[in-house]
């Protein structure tokens, strides 16, 4: 089917990187698994524009795949333009993958006058295996929690959605001479790593209830770097086999010693990584921190200062 489109309508997304803080249940013992902490972060943006107005232009392979894929599930026969201003980087516990699907969907389908629904989109493009965080900051930014997957689950639901506060800044730590774990090597390993015991995932799921959340709605930065602290330290131990170490980098993990030393807590590996990341109280401590490790010998890492984004992805239509 080809659908009529005016060729001077056009719609533009601009969608964040976020920041993958943890799983909480990986006991493996219960029918619901998974579940997840988020946050979505300034750093890194996905910017594109769809349109039926075609130019020439190159356009990377794996989003053409995306787009077509997208138009495939739509019935849609339309050689649509995709031109890409911004994109996340990929492999690097970003979450590149999926907020490239939701952009792209997200962009087609109001450029054809479809509904919008992020969780449908991910769907199609078999985003949110395991975690739903990346489709809840592209629906909602901020601090976001899922609920994991149960036998009948297409996306992890959204539990919770908490304002992140705008003064706490983290610092990221990456290696990009490094790809994280991905795709069939992700699938393989998940599929050969041991369970978390039922105690420690109680444990970590009383902690994220009890002092967590509350910390963070109530801004206690102590409070919360420590659980996130203790969040990192269940997921490293049960990643730890098939990432060769606590961390995917080498070089990331002496960051994070040094760091560890220093006093902060709040600080671990988003995603597979292998970027890393340490919770800090404000920009300016960030900027410094940035300062000071930038001074040291590293030469495959760059240091990144993020804040968190409150705000969904923003989509434009035009014409």
């Amino acid at each position: 089917m080809n659908a009529v489109i005016s060729p001077e309508r056009s719609v533009s997304v601009k969608t964040y990187g976020r920041l993958h803080l943890g799983f909480f249940d990986l006991s493996g013992q219960a029918q619901r698994q998974f579940g997840s902490l988020g946050v979505a972060i300034d750093a890194y943006q996905t910017a594109l524009t769809v349109s039926a107005k075609l130019q020439p232009s190159e356009v990377d392979p794996w989003a053409a795949a995306i787009m077509q894929r997208h138009l495939q599930s739509l019935g849609v026969d339309n050689q649509l333009a995709l031109n890409i201003q911004t994109a996340i980087p990929r492999h690097g516990g970003l979450g590149s993958g999926t907020q490239m699907a939701l952009a792209i969907g997200t962009a087609v389908n109001a450029l054809l006058d479809k509904p919008v629904n992020a969780a449908q989109i991910a769907a199609i493009h078999r985003r949110g295996a395991r975690s739903g965080i990346g489709i809840a900051t592209f629906d909602h930014g901020g601090l976001v929690m899922d609920g994991g997957r149960g036998p009948e689950t297409v996306v992890p639901p959204l539990l919770a959605r908490h304002a992140f506060p705008e003064e706490w800044h983290f610092l990221l730590i990456e290696d990009r001479s490094l790809d994280g774990l991905h795709g069939s090597g992700e699938k393989q390993a998940f599929k050969q790593l041991t369970p978390q015991s039922a105690a420690a995932t109680h444990k970590i799921q009383h902690q994220l209830l009890m002092q967590g959340l509350p910390a963070l709605v109530e801004q206690d930065f102590n409070g919360f770097s420590a659980f996130i602290g203790a969040l990192q330290t269940y997921n490293a131990e049960y990643f730890s086999p098939a990432q060769g170490g606590i961390y995917a980098s080498q070089a990331v993990a002496r960051v994070l010693e040094i760091l560890q030393h220093q006093g902060y807590c709040g600080l671990g590996q988003t995603s597979w990584g292998p970027t890393g990341f340490v919770l800090l109280p404000s920009k300016a401590a960030a900027l410094q921190k940035q300062m000071e490790l930038s001074q040291m010998n590293h030469p495959s890492l760059s240091f990144v200062v993020a804040a968190a984004i409150n705000q969904p992805a923003h989509i434009a239509v035009h014409g």
